[in-house]
């Protein structure tokens, strides 16, 4: 899958389309009408609504009730229109396959399409700084980008760090192509430092956790998840390890604080600073027994 990306932004940077335009001239240039797409708020609402409408579906098929399925299956569609992730995942299958038979032309197209609808989507929102509570070593703020390669992949790298994985280096990264099967799905997350448990609809998407032993020897990545829950708040899985830390956005003043640290380290050449904060890390479904300190 992300070969075929790759392959398609290469040809198309080659024929000289300009694949980073503003939002704005991306609605003025597509030759085909903006869709209608829920609010980011409604968005779990509206899913669960076509999983619901789906499962009667499928019981009216079973029963040869053809005329109920006729109108379910319609209603599907309507709700289908109006998740840009619907719309996107239609895209992404549409440029594969005009790349395969060398029809660039629409390959542009679509491509411009993909860059307007992402704007609709919470999980190409996340650029910035995050923070998180990373055990055994507390409090830690990431930053949050899109590789300029693949502005599909996401890619979280620490602006405080530790001594298993330290400032600057990658914790993590997902492939926002690749969402996990049965996304997005109700989840059951503790909070390991109350025992408080909360449900949340969340997608899951396919990535790479760092981790490596004191003194950033040994650095490796493992398989992980990325769970968007909105645009506030993201956690991330190292699925060996079955440990999940919770990032809340930082913004605001408070961003700016740390952006002004951050200059004064690079002008400094310094290798410490530290940024005072609070986060918590959660543990998925059940705690594992895990050395933490890894990560």
């Amino acid at each position: 899958m992300r070969q075929s990306w790759e392959l398609a932004v290469c040809l198309l940077l080659h024929a000289g389309v300009a694949i980073n335009q503003p939002a704005q001239k991306l609605r003025q240039t597509s030759a085909r009408p903006v869709p209608t797409f829920a609010r980011e708020a409604d968005l779990p609402t509206l899913r669960e609504q076509v999983v619901e409408v789906e499962r009667e579906l499928a019981s009216a098929v079973g029963r040869e009730d053809y005329s109920a399925a006729c109108t379910l299956r319609d209603r599907v569609t309507e709700l289908r229109t109006r998740d840009p992730q619907h719309r996107f995942t239609q895209l992404c299958a549409a440029l594969r396959q005009a790349v395969a038979v060398e029809d660039y032309s629409k390959a542009a197209d679509l491509h411009t399409e993909m860059l307007s609808v992402e704007h609709h989507l919470p999980q190409f929102q996340l650029a910035g700084l995050w923070r998180g509570l990373y055990p055994h070593h507390g409090d830690e703020t990431i930053r949050l980008r899109y590789s300029r390669d693949d502005p599909n992949r996401l890619i979280a790298t620490k602006v405080t760090g530790d001594d298993h994985v330290p400032r600057g280096e990658v914790t993590f990264t997902a492939d926002l192509l690749d969402v996990l099967p049965n996304s997005p799905q109700r989840t059951v997350v503790r909070r390991l430092s109350s025992g408080a448990e909360s449900e949340h609809l969340v997608t899951r998407y396919t990535g790479s956790g760092q981790v490596a032993t004191k003194g950033f020897t040994d650095p490796c990545f493992v398989e992980g998840e990325l769970f968007m829950f909105d645009t506030e708040t993201v956690g991330f899985m190292w699925v060996p390890f079955g440990q999940l830390i919770l990032f809340s956005r930082v913004d605001g003043p408070e961003a700016e604080i740390i952006e002004e640290q951050l200059d004064s380290a690079r002008t400094s050449d310094s290798d410490s600073m530290v940024i005072e904060g609070s986060g918590d890390w959660w543990a998925y479904d059940e705690i594992f027994g895990v050395d933490g300190g890894t990560l």
